[in-house]
């Protein structure tokens, strides 16, 4: 069940963008949900302040989180709604470990920021403070991939049904629980796909398939196999509604999601980050690092249960 009781909509006081706050009023309004509007000062080094003013560092970085509290407030006033509750905060530091602070300290269901906020190449579509919280941040993160106010028609969760871990298995459902239920939410169409790939030609050699028949007949297997456990695994998480749109994709997970979100037009995607349990500071896995520099959709990151986050 996904519960979203407080939101945190991370912005620059100055240059809030609409479809982020969009896209957060009408999680709030069909969730009942608080939403903090929330920005970061980044603090100046003592030197740079040296050249410019004779105030103590720390009156002056007061002075300016105090002015941008007041362009904080008076630009989310626009957003007002009587049914959705809002206030507005700020803190000084660097802005990844002030929002994943502010988490921690107040317990936020979702963190929702603009997935850049400046002009920058398809390959950098995700700015640095959006990967270091997909990295680290506990909580569920939804980076907001359009500058346009548009609804979300279409949803896709990626899984890995042959995931190697058991807390892996169980992001899974943890995917698939938000994205049907944000399918419903948005009234979105929802795909759910599993890509996967046979090992390397050497490798099957290695283990005496050196053949293409052999090779024809373990990708067969495999991908009965494969085919079997995805089907399982949908009728079980869909028992009492509408199937998905569900697709099996042969190919690699970097390479295939992106061409599938591409091809489908797909408006949100929903993934897990890879790492274990109780390790703090895993960074998300190298497939879904790749899978994010080629895709520019609004994307729904989430972490398995149990994750710590490296920053206390």
């Amino acid at each position: 069940m996904v519960s979203l009781n407080k939101l945190l909509l991370v912005t620059p006081a100055n240059s809030i963008q609409a479809a982020v706050v969009s896209q957060a009023m009408k999680l709030a309004k069909s969730h009942h949900s608080h939403i903090t509007f929330f920005s970061v000062v980044e603090e100046l080094p003592k030197d740079q302040l040296a050249l410019v003013t004779l105030l103590p560092s720390k009156e002056l970085m007061d002075n300016l989180q105090k002015d941008q509290q007041r362009v904080l407030k008076k630009n989310i006033e626009k957003f007002y709604h009587p049914a959705i509750a809002v206030d507005a905060q700020n803190a000084i530091g660097v802005p990844f470990i002030a929002v994943i602070k502010k988490v921690q300290q107040e317990n936020y269901d979702l963190v929702i920021l603009a997935a850049r906020t400046g002009e920058q190449s398809r390959r950098r579509f995700f700015g640095s403070t959006t990967i270091h919280l997909m990295r680290k941040c506990p909580c569920p993160l939804l980076a907001v991939g359009t500058k346009t106010d548009e609804p979300i028609k279409r949803i896709v969760a990626a899984i890995d049904v042959y995931a190697p871990s058991e807390e892996g298995l169980a992001l899974n459902n943890t995917i698939l629980t938000w994205a049907a239920h944000l399918a419903v939410s948005e009234k979105a169409e929802l795909h759910v796909i599993h890509a996967w790939q046979l090992p390397d030609e050497d490798y099957l050699k290695s283990w005496g398939h050196n053949s293409e028949v052999d090779r024809l007949e373990l990708i067969m297997k495999q991908q009965l196999d494969r085919q079997k456990r995805f089907d399982d695994f949908i009728n079980n998480h869909f028992v009492d509604g509408d199937l998905p749109i569900t697709e099996l994709i042969e190919g690699t997970a970097q390479e295939e999601i992106p061409k599938y979100i591409a091809e489908q037009n797909i408006d949100l995607l929903v993934m897990g980050t890879v790492c274990r349990t109780g390790i703090a500071g895993l960074f998300i896995g190298n497939t879904a690092e790749s899978i994010l520099s080629e895709v520019s959709c609004s994307v729904l990151t989430l972490k398995p249960v149990g994750f710590t986050s490296p920053i206390k």
